[in-house]
């Protein structure tokens, strides 16, 4: 699932509904977890000390997991604004910062600015407020609860002197200012829906900022059908309640607040422009289909980045730059999958683009027109989020296999790479295993990768139990999609693990297709879901080959589009000894069960519906219909209160079949889950389970 939203806080009502909008004084919010007070903040150590004591290496636990310090959207999804806000003149970075505490089932937030050029310590200016979940519109409505957290938008005035940033109270996000020094801090807005994006209009006397107004519209309608019953229509998602659901889309409304009185007034068609993140389509001089450009200069010489193929639903982008009316030619090699292009003077431009298997690797490129083709600067695997130009150097947020998230400097001349801000020195006190990346191609001719991490106590020719984990290996590896799995702290516990990354979508190997038409050739005959097992098997049996992983003691995990991948494999081949899942399954029920917009959506992706007879399909890929011919295996599922009952026909199904079955349900959680404590006892458990069937008698019984 995808997602776009809202946590809660100390002094706040607890949950109270699933939009970030407040009607009649009642935040309909998403609030869940509470959020300490700044007051009460310095007890979660938001902040590690300025001179940590020397410890000795240890290995990691689940709650040194749980507490890490985080910042920015909790995969590599897109958000409005960068994790990490470089201001104006490179001097000082601002962020959001998070910290679970499971003991209080609560999150410390603060609003931290930190000086790039300075050793010294960063400084909290503001309280971050509370950690609100994300959700996001599909299946023809509004709303639909993903669980992740959602950051704080921040963007330093013109002048470097104001930071505004959005910060959740009561459940909706606001705007709010504060000076670089942590005086002066402000309320600009009093919505009463959440507030998604801003921008600083220029000269920095007014902000336009983007809601979604019309949902309060939309959430009165539903109310004024309530007396005489809801009809029961594409509105609804009975996995998380009887309320309809605003149908989708609502559009989005700009409006303009000064800054000197406060006043707010619908946005202009220019002012509403400032919004759009890659520039202003439309204006003179912005180059044909182009989505980011830069001026080269006072003239006409222009940097645009633009789709290298229209018509394609995932539309890389390619590099393009006119001088004096000419065109250079840029090979397409060096030019094609760019994600950002930034300007160092009117005659030298940086970009970073994708390549390498499955767009795996970063490349920094550095082009001085006129002066031959662009130059690599630098290449990595790690991730690189929200980079910034600065005078000297790109400030970007990265991560590294054994490196949690923190903040870097890359300077534009040398490519030497420096860390300007680690919110968790303590992880060079943790024994972490340092991955080893594997690449190969499976049978439908598709390159993936997956990263292998060894526990300490392996030797070669002696097999260990392993552990799969899905279903992205970028950044760190924390605990796979959604972060249920802990690789490292598997690891230090005798298993081998692989970080599995799914290969591209079938469907990408053939023509542009739109949405629906891409969905079908990827569920044709199984045929994306053969490909991804396909990948799968070959690297697990090559780990056995290589004496890593012992058959008779192989697992797998999966959330989401993970979850299919395990139960499918479970189906396909007898790989999989145990099995772990935080979300659960697909089976012909849920066609009837998750609604019609759920139903109208899958059936025009490839499904069968409801009442169509189609035993064989849901052969392929349904646990229930096979269970005559499978081994049991034993099955743990730990989902979400909003998403447990997708997983009861197969739970079941399993369980009447003498599988060894546990489920366990998460109250106020969807996709994904949030709440610190929670977070810890999923961790805690998933170890155990695998340790009861693997390696009996070396840990704690679920």
């Amino acid at each position: 699932m995808a997602a776009r939203s809202r946590v809660h806080r100390a002094g706040c009502r607890a949950r109270a509904g699933k939009r970030h909008i407040a009607l009649g004084g009642l935040a309909l919010g998403m609030a869940l977890v509470p959020v300490a007070s700044r007051a009460s903040q310095p007890s979660c150590d938001l902040l590690p000390p300025a001179a940590a004591p020397a410890e000795a290496r240890r290995e990691i636990n689940a709650l040194d997991l749980v507490r890490l310090r985080d910042f920015g959207g909790m995969q590599f999804d897109s958000y409005p604004g960068p994790p990490a806000a470089l201001s104006p003149d490179g001097r000082h970075v601002a962020l959001q910062l998070r910290r679970g505490d499971p003991s209080s089932n609560r999150y410390c937030t603060g609003i931290l600015v930190k000086e790039t050029g300075s050793a010294a310590p960063p400084r909290i200016v503001a309280d971050g407020g509370e950690v609100i979940r994300l959700s996001f519109d599909k299946y023809g409505f509004s709303g639909l609860v993903a669980g992740a957290p959602v950051p704080s938008v921040l963007r330093w005035a013109p002048d470097g002197k104001l930071l505004a940033f959005t910060k959740a109270v009561g459940g909706i996000m606001q705007l709010y200012l504060v000076r670089a020094d942590g005086t002066e801090e402000t309320q600009l807005t009093h919505s009463n829906v959440s507030i998604d994006d801003f921008q600083w209009l220029p000269g920095g006397e007014a902000i336009v900022y983007s809601s979604r107004a019309g949902l309060i519209d939309a959430e009165r309608r539903i109310d004024s059908e309530a007396p005489g019953g809801w009809r029961y229509d594409l509105r609804f998602w009975p996995l998380a309640g009887g309320r309809p659901h605003p149908p989708s889309p609502i559009p989005s409304r700009a409006d303009v607040i000064t800054l000197a009185d406060r006043t707010v007034r619908r946005a202009s068609d220019a002012q509403r422009l400032v919004l759009e993140p890659a520039g202003t389509p439309g204006t003179p001089g912005w180059p044909t289909g182009a989505i980011q450009a830069l001026p080269l200069g006072s003239g006409a010489d222009r940097a645009w980045l633009a789709p290298a193929n229209p018509d394609a639903l995932f539309k890389p982008n390619s590099l393009h730059v006119s001088v004096n009316g000419r065109k250079l030619p840029c090979p397409q090699q060096a030019c094609s999958d760019v994600i950002g292009l930034w300007k160092r003077d009117d005659r030298t431009i940086l970009f970073l683009k994708r390549q390498g298997v499955a767009r795996s690797e970063l490349a920094l490129m550095r082009w001085d027109l006129g002066k031959g083709a662009p130059r690599l600067l630098h290449r990595t695997t790690d991730p690189w989020l929200g980079c910034q130009l600065g005078p000297e150097e790109l400030v970007c947020t990265a991560e590294g296999g054994t490196a949690p998230r923190h903040v870097i400097g890359v300077d534009v001349d040398t490519a030497k790479v420096r860390t300007i801000y680690d919110p968790n020195p303590e992880f060079a006190a943790f024994r972490l295993r340092a991955p080893e990346r594997l690449v190969w191609r499976n049978a439908f001719g598709i390159e993936t990768f997956a990263d292998l991490v060894l526990p300490s106590t392996y030797r070669p020719g002696h097999p260990v139990p392993l552990i799969v984990v899905q279903y992205e290996s970028r950044g760190f590896l924390r605990g796979g999609t959604a972060d249920e799995f802990p690789i490292q702290l598997f690891a230090a516990n005798g298993f081998a693990v692989l970080s599995f990354n799914r290969p591209p979508w079938y469907a990408l190997q053939g023509k542009p297709l739109d949405l629906f038409a891409f969905l079908q050739a990827n569920q044709k005959d199984w045929l994306d879901r053969r490909s991804v097992q396909s990948s799968l098997e070959i690297v697990v049996k090559r780990l056995i080959a290589r004496g890593v992983a012992d058959p008779a003691r192989i697992g797998i995990t999966g959330q989401s589009d993970g979850a299919s991948t395990a139960t499918f494999a479970l189906i396909h081949s007898r790989l999989f000894k145990a099995v772990a899942l935080s979300t659960c399954c697909e089976d012909p029920a849920m066609m009837a069960s998750l609604g019609p917009g759920f139903e109208d959506w899958y059936a025009k992706s490839g499904y069968p519906r409801f009442n169509e007879d189609r035993p064989d399909f849901w052969k392929q890929g349904s646990l229930a219909p096979n269970l005559g011919a499978l081994p049991p295996v034993p099955l743990l599922i730990q989902a979400g209160e909003e998403e447990f009952r997708f997983a009861l026909p197969t739970y079941a199904a399993v369980k009447n079949a003498g599988w060894p079955t546990e489920m366990y349900v998460f109250s106020g959680e969807g996709h994904v889950k949030l709440q610190p404590a929670h977070r810890l006892a999923v961790y805690e458990r998933n170890l155990a389970w695998f340790q009861r069937w693997f390696k009996p008698g070396e840990g704690a019984a679920p």
